[in-house]
């Protein structure tokens, strides 16, 4: 793998996130009263902390194990997407959500308590548990808007296309890792990096279509 196209995959990924997270931050305090802007923009800020401080542990501190932070990026894409979804779905669907909530949350509480030497290192049950309910959740978001005109539609397509790949590639890695086959370890994480760019690349169109401020459709 060519180290500076996966640098570059890499570092646009993280501009990409931080400039859809500053329009996105813009338009919820431009458009008062969004309840989903607001859940999705504190999400696009708190994944971009989370990303350029594992970056900057690595590239600048030089400390090579950064895997504990990938419990906070887990977990909280999974509150505050969870949360999104829950202000676009119908009464009955919203009760569904606060159930997942507090049964994946109390899962992996109690699982840490447990196993404490988990925080240390890939959770690949709470990579899952986390990320399964937003797929449903996409697919449902999909259904509803075949009734009724859906909002946020190329989100949606992001979040089912990156975060259904993105955990079989997490998964895949970290076998892959386990079994010390570099040349492959490479390449997923690359391909991982190239659907991230893909789904911020969906978002910061959907912010140009049908979110920003200066569009004709807002």
């Amino acid at each position: 793998m060519n180290p500076i196209l996966d640098d570059f995959f890499e570092y646009l990924g993280i501009v990409l996130l931080f400039i859809n997270a500053c329009l996105y931050i813009w338009s919820y305090r431009t458009i008062r009263g969004s309840v989903a802007l607001k859940y999705f923009s504190t999400y696009l800020a708190t994944i971009f902390i989370v990303l350029l401080s594992s970056l900057l542990i690595v590239k600048v501190f030089k400390v090579r194990n950064n895997l504990y932070l990938s419990h906070l990026y887990f977990l909280s894409q999974f509150v505050l997407l969870s949360l999104f979804y829950k202000s676009q779905f119908k009464k009955n669907q919203k009760k569904w959500v606060n159930i997942t909530l507090s049964l994946v949350l109390l899962i992996v509480t109690i699982q840490y308590i447990n196993k404490p030497q988990l925080l240390k290192k890939f959770n690949l049950f709470e990579i899952f548990i986390s990320s399964f309910p937003l797929v449903v959740y996409s697919i449902v978001h999909l259904y509803n808007a075949l009734n009724n005109k859906g909002k946020y539609m190329l989100i949606n397509a992001g979040v089912l296309m990156y975060i259904a790949t993105s955990t079989l590639i997490f998964i895949l890695g970290d076998y892959i890792t386990s079994n010390t086959k570099n040349h492959l370890i490479a390449k997923i994480w690359f391909i991982n990096k190239v659907l991230y760019v893909g789904y911020l690349l969906l978002i910061l169109v959907e912010w140009k279509k049908n979110i920003s401020p200066l569009s004709s459709k807002s």
